[in-house]
């Protein structure tokens, strides 16, 4: 059976009974029954119209008396049927009512004898109330059956056996840009225009299949062109509407958009695959990190010992420079794949931006223009400062690069408020009170096939040797480890626009720590399994007055502190070693000395970290300079 519209079942509230041209006592009687739907259903409204149609069957009657008699009730029965069919039982009932009394007073007038009328007076009541409940009931299951199409969250697109359309409830109406009353009627083909996404083709529209093959279409994939030219991605399958012999009745076709399924499962395999290749970067990162930390180590010590007028005093410099570069390659990379350990700190970004405002101008040059949009007190974050200073670095580099000619650069720092919806949704953020960083330029802008790349490790539309390809990845790690999220919009032509939110707090910004003496005479056991860092390590510490006790891996670490556990005051160890980890070692020592001081280090992501329900971990990143170390070591001695 065919899916009519709702509004189909009260077409005949729009047609008008016409005129009839009879000869004798009646000349014509007209009915009119138009725009019946206009009157609000309710049950007051029902009575009304059932006794005004038994009115019309009451003047029609007596009027066409002589050409319906003997069948007088006929007129009567049509009252009850359209009573019935527009306003359900209750307005059938009415009808049937008050036609039984009109039809009883036709009978009294009569010359019928009394088992006679009595005969025709039950005829009539049981064939009104007969009438009554089916049409009713057929009425109830037809509008249950549309409002149930109508509610549905995906589009629903009806059709007879010749392909016409029949039927579209709100959604299909919305997709497809057609109104169900000019719908109907047209054929499928007209109203669902579909084109294959790559080859840009129209496809044979699936209804039409259907109706050809007899057969229900698999879940596939297709372009919707509205009727305004509005295209949507779209998910469609057909099937047949049969009746109860099993006779092919039309079809019917149930689409969804899956814009907004696509883009999230585009950001999920985006974020899967730069998980992977962070989780490599991370591996990477922490094994040159220990080559820095013994390169830039021994180039400070070696600093202090050339003086600053010597020849060889620019070579060492150099090197320093060097390791530095270095470091910061992989922290690029620790922040890309959220593997270096962030540091946050309650900051004002406004504050930390405008105090970047004269090394930005000199990074730009003096053909663009910057524009700071940005005051303190905008609110404040939980960040780490110098990811965030990064941050806006490499966005200043990659606005610097995009206009050659000169431009400008505007940094907009606001606060903002992300109300539960769409926008919170789109961006992946719990609705509530943000701080965005617009950082926006006028240079070339981007297509739709780079901006989707834009986050990926080593992309870079750069020529050979002017970029790493680690800049805009960097910026993603780091405002993720923030809980934060970034966006970015961009046309060719056009320049481009990033926007960074961060979640506001409430909390106090800390106070500047004072300045510790970094020297000691404390013993300290020192354990890792590269003997450069160790050695490192040894020199710096025992040329500020510590006591060092070595050890290569754990098993030794754990006989020295047998040894001389009486006069051990902390142990500093790595945290990647063969045999036994060194949080396996800590747990270890401090099993046996309960409260015994322990600083970590490492260079490899996920090890600044403690466990679930554990207490934060003292910990040292690597590569660090000497300054570092001691400051550090000297910070977790004095620690109560």
């Amino acid at each position: 059976m065919a899916v009519d519209s709702p509004s189909l079942e009260n077409a005949a509230a729009r047609r008008t009974i016409s005129v009839l041209n009879l000869t004798g006592r009646a000349k014509a009687a007209v009915v009119f029954c138009k725009h019946v739907d206009s009157f609000p259903r309710s049950p007051l409204n029902g009575s009304v119209f059932a006794l005004a149609l038994t009115a019309a069957a009451v003047l029609a009657t007596w009027i066409l008396r002589p050409y319906l008699e003997p069948d007088i009730f006929t007129l009567f029965i049509v009252a009850v049927w359209l009573s019935a069919w527009y306003y359900g039982r209750a307005g059938g009932f009415t009808a049937a009512a008050a036609s039984a009394v009109a039809i009883l007073y036709f009978f009294l007038r009569q010359d019928a004898g009394l088992w006679t009328m009595l005969t025709r007076f039950g005829a009539f009541v049981v064939m009104a109330a007969l009438i009554t409940w089916v049409t009713a009931a057929w009425r109830e299951s037809r509008r249950l059956l549309a409002a149930t199409l109508s509610s549905i969250g995906d589009a629903v697109v009806a059709t007879d056996r010749e392909g016409r359309v029949t039927f579209l409830n709100p959604v299909a109406e919305t997709l497809t840009g057609w109104p169900r009353k000019e719908a109907r009627g047209r054929p499928a083909s007209e109203v669902l225009k579909l084109v294959d996404e790559k080859s840009r083709e129209p496809i044979e529209n699936p209804l039409t299949r259907m109706l050809r093959e007899r057969a229900v279409t698999v879940q596939e994939r297709a372009a919707l062109i509205s009727r305004n030219g509005v295209e949507t991605p779209v998910e469609h399958c057909a099937s047949p509407v049969r009746d109860e012999s099993a006779d092919v009745r039309g079809a019917i076709l149930v689409f969804r958009d899956i814009g907004m399924r696509r883009q999230l499962e585009e950001q999920a395999t985006h974020a899967e695959k730069m998980d992977a290749v962070g989780r490599l970067a991370g591996g990477v990162a922490g094994d040159f990190n220990n080559v820095l930390t013994v390169i830039t180590g021994y180039a400070e010590l070696l600093r202090t010992e050339v003086p600053a007028s010597g020849p060889l005093r620019r070579f060492v410099d150099e090197i320093i420079f060097a390791g530095e570069r270095a470091a910061a390659l992989t922290r690029h990379l620790l922040a890309f794949s959220r593997g270096s350990k962030a540091q946050p700190l309650v900051l004002d970004l406004g504050s930390l931006a405008g105090n970047m405002e004269p090394m930005l101008r000199r990074l730009l040059g003096q053909n663009i223009e910057l524009i700071l949009l940005a005051s303190p007190g905008t609110g404040l974050v939980k960040a780490d400062a110098s990811q965030m200073e990064q941050a806006i670095v490499n966005l200043a580099t990659n606005a610097r690069d995009a206009m050659p000619e000169g431009g400008k650069l505007v940094i907009e720092i606001a606060g903002v408020d992300l109300e539960d919806g769409p926008g919170s949704k789109n961006l992946g953020l719990n609705p509530g009170p943000y701080v965005m960083m617009a950082i926006s330029d006028t240079g070339v802008g981007m297509d739709a096939e780079t901006r989707s790349r834009l986050f990926e490790p080593f992309f870079t539309t750069k020529s050979p040797g002017k970029g790493s390809g680690l800049g805009l990845a960097t910026v993603y790690g780091a405002v993720k480890q923030s809980d934060g999220a970034v966006t970015v919009y961009s046309q060719p032509g056009c320049g481009t626009i990033f926007e960074i939110y961060l979640p506001r707090v409430q909390e106090a910004m800390a106070e500047p720590a004072r300045k510790r003496s970094a020297k000691g005479s404390e013993t300290i056991l020192l354990v890792d399994d590269e003997e450069g860092v160790r050695k490192l390590v040894f020199a710096v510490l025992k040329s500020n007055g510590y006591d060092v006790l070595e050890a290569s891996n754990g098993a030794m670490a754990m006989a020295a502190f047998e040894k001389n556990a009486h006069k051990i005051d902390m142990v500093l160890t790595d945290v990647v070693m063969p045999q036994m980890t060194g949080f396996e070692l800590g747990g270890e020592l401090t099993g046996r000395m309960p409260g015994l001081k322990i600083l970590y280090m490492s260079g490899y992501r996920d090890n600044a970290i403690g466990g679930v329900g554990e207490p934060p971990r003292a910990f040292l990143h690597k590569p660090f300079t000497p300054d570092v170390l001691l400051t550090k070591v000297r910070e977790v001695l004095d620690a109560a």
